[in-house]
């Protein structure tokens, strides 16, 4: 009976399957050594007479089954360490691409490049062909104590153009009126049988640090006949950095004849301006010409005007309201180029349009302005049936200590 059941136990599969099989295995380290267990005699639950039958199979047709056990190994590799800025798993995707394909970039000796933002706070940019972008030329403008000391918006050259030397040789004449000194901030002196009024108006003089006078001078003439004013603005007014982007206001020498005209009945307004100006501080201001237009005769300020600016020299990078918005539209006008800008008074509510020159004028300027708003009326900016009801010559200003000794003739014929 014994025999018997050994040999079940040896060649039976079923015994095969039943003893259980647990191979030990060790994930590091050497394996531990395996002992000899010997098996027990053992009954089986069912005696092998009561089997009724059995297959007999050959010892060669058992499957048979190979397990090898084998000690891990572990091999060292020397460690590299890579420092990046950025955690591996914070970089979402990157694309390879080969070397050659890389633009090349050349670094000069001595240069310098200073970035506004780290690497990391920039989200995204997108990489472009160096000669794809635009050419960028930075101009230096040095600050200066001479006559003409400038920080033009307008080009560095002088416009071109023609000056009748009529003017250059008035002689000053006797006048009824004696040289006056204004510095007050809105005084004013109507010359008597002239057509003009020598201004000094401050407007914002409450933001002002400082004094400006408006000075007349006294009368020239021409061999002709024509009347010329002569005139000093002396500016001695703080650069303060909460206001110097301010108008302190309007030195000007304004004509009170031919007023209340209709454009379509007006046939010159022939204009003169003549200034040496001496800078001792870096100055802001601008040399214009100012006028307003308006749908009725007495009307100078509500929003139905229109007010016309046409700037021949300026300093200090002063610009014209809506500047920042780009010229509307661009001018040949008294043998040299203009530009048109456009935007609101913000304290008048007033549409202005100012004409600024691609080239500064040097020191003196003549043309007939009527040229000037007989443009504006074919741009359809206003209409021929509108009255000219303001008319002057002057310099706005904003900061500096300078003189400007100047003369001008204005006048508007019918």
């Amino acid at each position: 009976m014994k025999s018997q059941l050994l040999t079940l136990v040896a060649f039976s599969p079923l015994a095969i399957y039943a003893l259980p099989h647990h191979p030990r295995h060790h994930k590091c380290g050497k394996p531990a050594a395996y002992s000899t267990v010997t098996i027990p005699n053992f009954t089986t639950g069912i005696l092998l007479t009561d089997i009724p039958t059995f297959s007999a199979i050959p010892l060669e047709s058992l499957r048979t089954t190979t397990a090898t056990f084998s000690t891990d190994s572990i091999t060292e590799t020397p460690t590299t360490t890579v420092t990046t800025g950025l955690p591996l798993s914070e970089i979402p995707s990157f694309t390879a691409v080969p070397a050659e394909s890389l633009p090349t970039t050349t670094f000069s000796a001595g240069s310098t490049v200073t970035k506004g933002l780290p690497l990391s706070e920039i989200p995204s940019f997108t990489a472009v062909p160096v000669e794809s972008l635009p050419a960028t030329t930075f101009t230096t403008y040095t600050i200066a104590t001479s006559t003409e000391a400038a920080y033009p918006v307008s080009s560095l050259a002088t416009a071109s153009q023609a000056i009748d030397a009529t003017y250059a040789k008035a002689t000053q004449i006797a006048f009824k009126v004696a040289a006056k000194q204004q510095c007050g901030n809105d005084d004013r002196l109507v010359l008597p049988g002239m057509p003009w009024t020598v201004a000094n108006s401050m407007y914002n003089a409450d933001q002002m640090v400082g004094k400006q006078c408006t000075n007349f001078d006294g009368i020239l003439q021409t061999a002709d006949g024509t009347k010329v004013v002569e005139w000093t603005s002396v500016t001695n007014v703080e650069l303060v950095e909460d206001t110097k982007d301010v108008c302190k206001g309007y030195t000007n020498i304004g004509v009170g004849v031919n007023l209340k005209k209709q454009l379509k009945d007006i046939k010159s307004i022939p204009a003169y301006y003549k200034w040496d100006r001496t800078n001792t501080t870096e100055f802001r201001g601008s040399n214009v010409f100012d006028f307003i237009t308006a749908p009725t005769p007495d009307d100078t300020k509500s929003t139905a005007t229109s007010e016309f600016m046409l700037w021949i020299r300026n300093w200090g990078n002063q610009v014209p309201i809506g500047y920042s918005r780009g010229p509307v539209a661009t001018f040949t006008l008294f043998g040299t180029s203009w530009k048109l800008y456009v935007g609101k008074n913000p304290g008048s509510g007033v549409t202005v349009r100012s004409m600024l020159v691609d080239e500064n004028y040097d020191g003196e300027f003549q043309g007939d302005l009527k040229q000037w708003l007989d443009a504006m009326v074919q741009k359809g900016y206003i209409s021929d049936n509108e009255y000219v009801t303001v008319g002057n010559a002057g310099t706005e200003i904003f900061y500096g200590n300078a003189v400007m000794n100047a003369t001008v003739a204005l006048d508007i014929k019918v």
